[in-house]
């Protein structure tokens, strides 16, 4: 990556969660009218466009995952669980601008581009993290992995991307994502019980 410009990232990465919001992945052309940065100057200083979708990965899904490994391993129990859960939500509300990237189709292509490009240790270092934290929390609850990933991060990601396309993110939001995660975490406890 080329050294830092003379503007804001979170100004480019906006106009590129502004275009994904639209439904599109916007070109450099879109960042640079978007964003009021010239071509040059995001080739400058992201080194290429797939560079640009690279650091726009780890400001949007990058930094969120980061939070819900923060919560896993900082928080003790089942509570450890729901905090990550919550933390889409109240990530969304924070982070508004990065939303758009959090719900949308595109967030893979921006993740293939972060792990193609000099960000590579560093987006694998976050995904590698993520899987060990789930699949810590699964094993430690007697859960499948793919049932903690549910409830830990794609219910809450639905639930954003429904109210973001609807009317905007309310409070309704936490009220959902509890009960999918108290859910899924009742219902295997009581089919083990059966089990028993």
């Amino acid at each position: 990556m080329g050294r830092k410009a003379g503007f804001a990232d979170q100004t480019v990465y906006a106009a590129m969660a502004s275009g994904i919001a639209d439904g599109v992945m916007p070109g450099i052309r879109d960042i640079s009218k978007a964003s009021g940065v010239s071509i040059g100057s995001l080739y400058h200083r992201f080194g290429s466009y797939e560079g640009l979708l690279a650091e726009t990965w780890a400001w949007s899904e990058g930094a969120y995952l980061q939070g819900v490994i923060s919560h896993i391993h900082n928080t003790r129990g089942v509570r450890g669980g729901l905090r990550a859960a919550l933390y889409m939500p109240r990530f969304a509300r924070r982070e508004s601008a990065s939303a758009p990237v959090l719900v949308s189709g595109q967030r893979t292509v921006l993740r293939h581009a972060a792990l193609a490009q000099g960000t590579r240790t560093r987006a694998a270092d976050i995904l590698g993290g993520a899987d060990a934290a789930l699949t810590g929390f699964a094993e430690g609850f007697g859960l499948r992995r793919d049932e903690v990933e549910l409830a830990l991060i794609e219910y809450p990601r639905t639930v954003v991307a429904v109210q973001l396309g609807a009317d905007g993110l309310d409070g309704s939001a936490d009220a959902l994502v509890r009960a999918a995660f108290w859910a899924t975490i009742s219902v295997q406890q009581q089919q083990r019980a059966k089990a028993a």
